[in-house]
C-alpha cells in the first residue's frame, strides 16, 4: 500500500472550536494515554474521528467490503461514517452503526460537523468524469466537499462547496465553531507541495476563493487531517517537516499565527503514520489514527490528556532561632487562593507535594501560635517557609459618650500606621514583642495616647484594648457614668478613680484643654444643702485632679444643686430612687481647647 496515494481518499473532520487570539497552549504540560477502540476499529481502515454531541462519528470501510480481497486489489474498499456512543471518559458504549444517509456511494466521508448551523461537511468521492491529468486507473476516483443537513433522521446533501473540481481532490475538511471558516486539504495546481492545506470563509452564504495556508504550514511534502483545537489552535499532519518521527506526524499551532507549529512528540507520534487528532469539549480525551502496529491499515486510539506531575519540596523553620518544625501545617494553594491540598512537615521541618507541571501555586505554614509568609512555588523548586511567631492584637475605639464603633480612627505606633474598620476594630500581627508609645486619633475627637506594655502579650494569644475618645467641641457636655460619692457626702468613692483617671489623661494628652467639672444632686433635701453638697463634690473631683498634676487654673468646679434637674422629680413629687438617680450625675464641660 502506497501511503499517500491512498491516504488522499483518507477524508477528516476537524472537531469545531472558537478561533481565540491566544498564546496559550493546550499542550503544555500535557501528558497522554494511548489506548486502541478495539469496539470499533475493524481489519480493515477506520480513521477520522470528530464529535457529534456526545456521539463518536468516524469513517471506516464499509462493513460489506471488509475481508474482501479483490476490492483491495483494486483500491476499492470505500468508506462510509459510522457513529458510537461514548461515556464521559470516551469510551464507546454502543457498537458501531452506518450513520442514517451514509452508505449509497463510493467515498463519504470523513466529515466535519458544526453545532452552530447543523451542518455537516463531508468530503465525498464522485466518479462521473475522471482527470485528465491522471492514469485510467486513477481516473475512477476524484474527491469533492459537500454540505448535509439532517432531515427527517437522516443526513442529505443540501450544498456543494463551490470550487470542488475533476482536476484535483478536496478532502479533510475542518470547520470552526461559528461555521463560517473551512479548513481542507487539497492537491491543486500553485501549492507547495503533494498537498497543502487552504482556508477559505463564508459570508452572507456565499465561499470566498480557496487561500493557500502558506508556507509557515506548507512544506513540499503532504500537509493533511486539519482540525481545529482549544485555544485557537490549528492541527493537522505533515510527513515534510524537519522535526518527525515518521511518516505522517501531527503538529499544531495558533490558527492564522506566525509562530512555528510544534512536532507533538514522540509520547503521541510514532515512526508510522499519525493524523486527524479531534479534541473533545471538554479537554480531558481525544482520538486520532494511526497505523503504527499495521502499516497495511489504520486504527482509531483514544487519548487521554492529563497533567504530567512535578514534586514541590520544602522546610519549615522558626524565624526567631532557625530550628526545624516539625508537625506544622502546610498549605498549598493555586494562585487564586483557594486550598489544594496541606501536610505536616517532618522531624526535620521537611515537606513535599505532588503537584500537576506548569500550574501556578502558593504555599504557607502555620503552627499554634506561629505562621509564615504565603511563598510562591513552582514545581522542583526547594521552598523555605520561615515561621514566625503571632501576637495577636485587638483595638477598638469607641465614641466615648454613645459607645458607638468609630471607623477610620488611626492608630499609629512609631512609623507603623493602621485605621478602625466599620467595627472600630484595628486588628493587628506582630512577629516579635516591642514597646512603643500608641496614639489614636480621629477627626474631630481628641487624642489619646498609651504605652504599649509588652508584658501583657502572649504568643498565640490575643490581646484587647479599648479606646473611648472624646469629641472635640466648646460647650459640650460629658456624663461620668461612674463617678460615685458617699451618701450624703462629698468624699469620693474608690470605684470613681478609673473614670476620672481617664479624664487626667485626656487633660494630660491635651495640655490647652480647660473643663468645667459640672455636680449635680436630686431635690431632696433643702434646696440650699443641696447647693452646697453639689459644690463641695464639683471641688472634690476638681481637687483629684489636681491632686494628679493637672494644674488648678484649667479646671473649674461648679455645684449646680437641683437646678437642672432631667426629669419631672422636682420637690414635692414622688419619684422612685432610680428616678432619682438620673439627677444625681457628674460631669464634665469643655470650656476651651
Amino acid at each position: 500500500m502506497i501511503r499517500i496515494s491512498a491516504t488522499i481518499f483518507l477524508l477528516f473532520i476537524g472537531l469545531p472550536h472558537i478561533l481565540k487570539s491566544q498564546t496559550s497552549n493546550f499542550f503544555d504540560y500535557l501528558d497522554f494515554r494511548i489506548t486502541p477502540l478495539a469496539s470499533v476499529n475493524t481489519n480493515e481502515s477506520d480513521i477520522s474521528p470528530f464529535f457529534v454531541d456526545n456521539e463518536l462519528f468516524f469513517s471506516s470501510i464499509r462493513d460489506e467490503f471488509i475481508g474482501d480481497a479483490q476490492r483491495q486489489e483494486q483500491n476499492a474498499l470505500f468508506y462510509d461514517i459510522y457513529r458510537s456512543e461514548i461515556d464521559e471518559k470516551g469510551n464507546p458504549v454502543t457498537e458501531r452503526q452506518l450513520v442514517p444517509g451514509f452508505g449509497n456511494l463510493y467515498h463519504e466521508g470523513p466529515a466535519a460537523w458544526c453545532k452552530k448551523t447543523g451542518e455537516m461537511f463531508v468530503t465525498m468521492s464522485d466518479i462521473s468524469i475522471g482527470s485528465r491529468r491522471r492514469s485510467a486507473k486513477q481516473r475512477a476516483v476524484t474527491l469533492g466537499l459537500r454540505i448535509m443537513k439532517k432531515i427527517d433522521g437522516e443526513w442529505v446533501v443540501t450544498f456543494d462547496f463551490p470550487f470542488n473540481s475533476h482536476d484535483y481532490n478536496l478532502a479533510h475538511p475542518a470547520i470552526n465553531q461559528s461555521g463560517d471558516t473551512l479548513v481542507f486539504s487539497s492537491d491543486m495546481d500553485g501549492g507547495f507541495g503533494n498537498s497543502d492545506l487552504y482556508m477559505s470563509v463564508r459570508k452572507e452564504g456565499q465561499w470566498s476563493t480557496p487561500v493557500n495556508l502558506g508556507d509557515k504550514i506548507n512544506t513540499p511534502g503532504n500537509e493533511m487531517f486539519p482540525t481545529f483545537g482549544p485555544d485557537g489552535m490549528l492541527l493537522f499532519s505533515s510527513d515534510g517537516r524537519l522535526t518527525n518521527y515518521g511518516r505522517l506526524d501531527i503538529y499544531h499551532t495558533i490558527f492564522l499565527s506566525e509562530n512555528e507549529p510544534a512536532n507533538l512528540g514522540e509520547k503521541i507520534n510514532s515512526s508510522d503514520d499519525d493524523f486527524g487528532l479531534a479534541i473533545h469539549p471538554s479537554g480531558k480525551f481525544g482520538y486520532f489514527s494511526s497505523n503504527r502496529y499495521s502499516w497495511k491499515k489504520d486504527d482509531i486510539f483514544l487519548v487521554e490528556f492529563f497533567r504530567s506531575m512535578e514534586n514541590i519540596r520544602g522546610k519549615v523553620i522558626a524565624d526567631h532561632n532557625e530550628e526545624a518544625v516539625q508537625d506544622a501545617i502546610v498549605y498549598l494553594e493555586d494562585c487564586d487562593g483557594n486550598q489544594i491540598k496541606s501536610v505536616l512537615s517532618g522531624y526535620f521541618g521537611n515537606f513535599e507535594f505532588e503537584v500537576p507541571r506548569g500550574g501556578c501555586y502558593q504555599i504557607r505554614a502555620d503552627k499554634e501560635g506561629s505562621e509564615s509568609e504565603l511563598v510562591s512555588a513552582s514545581g522542583n523548586e526547594f521552598v523555605e517557609l520561615r515561621l514566625k511567631r503571632i501576637i495577636s492584637y485587638q483595638l477598638t475605639v469607641t465614641d466615648f459618650e454613645s459607645g458607638n464603633a468609630l471607623d477610620d480612627a488611626q492608630m499609629s505606633c512609631g512609623e507603623m500606621q493602621w485605621r478602625s474598620d466599620a467595627a472600630g476594630e484595628i486588628n493587628i500581627k506582630f512577629d516579635s514583642i516591642f514597646d512603643c508609645r500608641v496614639q489614636v486619633s480621629k477627626a474631630g475627637y481628641f487624642d489619646d495616647t498609651f504605652n504599649l506594655d509588652p508584658g501583657r502579650f502572649v504568643s498565640g494569644t490575643e490581646t484587647t484594648d479599648t479606646v473611648r475618645l472624646f469629641k472635640k467641641e466648646i460647650g459640650r457636655k460629658f456624663l461620668m457614668k461612674s463617678i460615685d460619692y458617699y451618701i450624703d457626702m462629698w468624699r469620693l468613692m474608690p470605684r470613681s478613680e478609673p473614670e476620672l483617671d481617664q479624664l487626667v489623661k485626656l487633660m494630660e494628652d491635651n495640655p490647652t484643654l480647660r473643663i468645667e467639672i459640672s455636680a449635680h444632686t436630686d431635690s431632696r433635701m433643702e434646696d440650699q444643702y443641696n447647693m452646697w453638697l453639689s459644690q463641695k463634690r464639683a471641688d472634690s473631683v476638681a481637687e483629684y485632679l489636681v491632686q494628679k498634676g493637672i494644674a488648678k487654673e484649667r479646671i473649674v468646679a461648679k455645684g449646680y444643686g437641683e437646678t437642672r434637674l432631667l426629669n419631672h422629680c422636682a420637690n414635692g413629687v414622688i419619684c422612685t430612687e432610680k428616678q432619682h438617680l438620673v439627677n444625681r450625675r457628674t460631669e464634665f464641660v469643655i470650656l476651651k481647647y
